[in-house]
């Protein structure tokens, strides 16, 4: 995604090196000067980036993201390139840009929005979240976040569809922390935006590496080696985001500014679950609200350690954190309310590979005479347990201390085909079929290729081998 970078009232020295430092590594950018123009500000620009002064009204595009680095005076060279490249982190990878940014005819805050009775339609549709079709699990039967859902009707499941309602969405974030694939995102912060910033922010050469996430920035105190994210509603940090922020930084802040989050509790809930896996040689995890100023940021700071952090591949959203709570705990995580998955199978199975073939996951294997289960794969989506023709699969929330593996969850006698010994159906199958078709157990003894093979035969005369 292009970025424009506009510095803005800084000693051109400062400019000059910013500008060499955005070239060699975000060459896609482009940088432009106030008052020592390299190029001139586009009026089609879709996303700008200020570092400096806010830009004046007479400076401003129609970009319809613009964020801004305000850069004191006592931060060094270095401090400034840290937060810059947390900007372009996300910045290049932001979707916010596809959503059309209509702004309400006053200025007024955000709990006015939220708590002051303002028609719905008042809501800015750029913090209404976005539904991938694609991702989305509900055609599955996920229904995780349409059960979190505090705002009745803001969330339905149609037809297999998830739709969002703008009337009755309150932007708290939740559907989108709860999430286990990243199929609901808000525009503010999308997915591929957040796991650039946490990438960007990983591999610096910063001493402290800080993010932090408020539903407002301007109660926070800006301080070196921190970045700061507003997000419409602090619900969007959910375990999977908390642990893999946890994975990448030294400290992570998730702040409301007056308490009235919706969704706070959660946000708090899941701080305190990834810490208890992180332990006490994890990163430094803290919920605050209000005003926060330079001294308790600092405090914090003073107690963070720099840690080195395990290089994860960007998978997918739920690989991301499996990996990231596998980096945190050593493989060996306290499973209670992270969102992993339990599975039990009755003796009813089968071994029909009905659940094998329909997992999207590929979560389910069928090994000789045994069917297994690798847990890290799951997202508890439940659509095995809906397609079992038996009814033998019960999923559930592992609850206590467990080692992500593969494990089998059923075992049952395999039956060789009488022609070519390979074993291909279990004694339960084999037992179902002759009762649905009596008198045709020799033919059912016959794995499938073989059974083709003989009605070939038994058509056509004579053998089929060479």
């Amino acid at each position: 995604m292009r970025v424009m970078v506009y510095c803005n009232g800084l000693e051109s020295t400062i400019t000059a090196k910013i500008a060499s430092h955005i070239r060699s590594n975000w060459p896609e950018t482009t940088i432009y000067a106030n008052n020592d123009a390299i190029t001139s500000p586009n009026a089609d620009t879709s996303i700008v980036l200020v570092i400096g002064k806010p830009a004046s009204p007479s400076d401003q595009t129609k970009a319809l993201l613009t964020e801004t680095i305000e850069v004191i005076n006592t931060a060094s060279l270095e401090e400034i390139l840290f937060r810059v490249d947390a900007k372009l982190g996300k910045l290049t990878k932001s979707d916010k840009i596809f959503v059309k940014e209509i702004s309400p005819s006053r200025v007024m805050s955000r709990r006015e929005f939220f708590q002051l009775g303002l028609p719905h339609n008042s809501h800015n549709l750029n913090d209404l979240p976005v539904v991938s079709a694609d991702s989305c699990e509900a055609k599955f039967g996920c229904s995780k976040c349409v059960d979190a859902c505090p705002s009745p009707g803001a969330l339905k499941i149609e037809n297999n569809s998830l739709t969002v309602s703008n009337e009755s969405c309150i932007r708290c974030g939740l559907c989108a922390g709860v999430c286990p694939v990243a199929a609901i995102q808000i525009p503010r912060l999308s997915e591929d935006a957040y796991q650039g910033l946490l990438n960007a922010m990983k591999h610096s050469s910063a001493p402290t590496k800080a993010l932090v996430i408020t539903c407002d920035e301007s109660r926070i105190t800006p301080r070196p080696w921190m970045d700061i994210e507003e997000v419409p509603g602090i619900g969007v940090m959910g375990v999977r985001q908390i642990a893999t922020a946890a994975a990448s930084v030294d400290v992570l802040i998730v702040h409301c500014a007056d308490g009235q989050c919706t969704a706070k509790e959660n946000a708090r809930h899941a701080l305190n679950l990834i810490s208890s896996v992180a332990g006490k040689d994890g990163p430094i995890l803290a919920y605050m609200e209000g005003n926060v100023d330079f001294t308790q940021l600092d405090t914090i700071f003073k107690s963070a350690q720099s840690r080195n952090k395990a290089s994860i591949a960007i998978e997918s959203p739920w690989k991301n954190y499996v990996n990231s709570l596998n980096a945190l705990s050593r493989g060996q995580p306290e499973a209670v309310g992270l969102g992993l998955t339990n599975m039990i199978v009755s003796e009813s199975c089968t071994l029909c590979n009905a659940c094998v073939e329909s997992c999207p996951h590929q979560a389910l294997a069928i090994q000789h005479e045994n069917l297994d289960f690798t847990s890290e794969e799951c997202t508890g989506c439940g659509l095995c347990a809906k397609i079992c023709p038996e009814h033998s699969i019960t999923l559930s929330q592992m609850n206590g201390p467990i080692a992500l593996t593969t494990k089998t969850v059923y075992r049952d006698e395999m039956i060789e085909c009488t022609r070519c010994n390979t074993p291909y159906v279990s004694v339960k199958m084999f037992k179902k079929v002759s009762a649905m078709l009596p008198g045709n157990e020799e033919v059912i003894k016959l794995c499938p290729k073989c059974r083709q093979t003989e009605i070939y035969e038994k058509i056509f005369g004579g053998s089929t081998s060479s």
